[in-house]
């Protein structure tokens, strides 16, 4: 739309965008020839982080991010070791724990309440689809449980991913400027005695 605007093809009526307008315009006069060309976002990565940048928004590498307290071990490594070969020793609380898990693939799964098979992610992979459920392409700044209950829907798992969700919206700027504001009073009210009793 901008291009088009500058080459003359759209009319500029915006009050805000026609101030950028008259600008580009008036840099373009300085030079003897300038050819204007549309580069879509995917191509102009250097650009776009720019441009988030100025908008406010954080950068995805920040928010993918793994937090400075990472598991050493993956959580799915002695589960799946334990399902592959059950013969070995192990506690009992893993032998009950591992029963809720099935290996397939070299891929460890969950079993849900309804026999539903949930592909079980590392701590990673649970931040990034965090990330794109809570506002990614489609997302809409959920709050916790909704966005559990989508990552469920989608057929990931890992086990502490109510905590990952309330840990990870607490955080989000957006959600917490337009969240709900808490109306009441910060000091205690004194009540007020009628003028006349009896009176409603």
């Amino acid at each position: 739309m901008v291009i088009n605007q500058l080459t003359g093809q759209y009319e500029c009526k915006n009050d805000i965008l026609r101030e950028y307008y008259e600008e580009c315009q008036e840099l373009l006069r300085n030079f003897q020839i300038a050819t204007l060309h549309h580069i879509p976002r995917g191509h102009n990565e250097e650009a776009n982080r720019l441009a988030k940048i100025a908008c406010g928004y954080r950068e995805d590498q920040e928010i993918l991010a793994l937090s400075e307290v990472q598991m050493v071990d993956d959580w799915r490594s002695e589960i799946a070791n334990y399902l592959k070969n059950p013969s070995q020793r192990v506690s009992r609380k893993l032998r009950y724990k591992a029963l809720k898990f099935v290996v397939l693939d070299d891929q460890l799964y969950y079993k849900s309440i309804d026999v539903i098979l949930l592909k079980c992610l590392n701590q990673e992979d649970a931040r990034k689809i965090i990330y794109e459920v809570h506002e990614g392409l489609c997302g809409a700044h959920q709050s916790a449980y909704r966005m559990k209950w989508i990552i469920t829907r989608t057929g990931h798992f890992w086990p502490t991913m109510l905590e990952d969700c309330f840990e990870y919206y607490k955080g989000c700027q957006n959600f917490q400027r337009f969240g709900i504001i808490q109306r009441a009073p910060a000091s205690g009210m004194n009540p007020i005695i009628k003028p006349w009793p009896f009176r409603g």
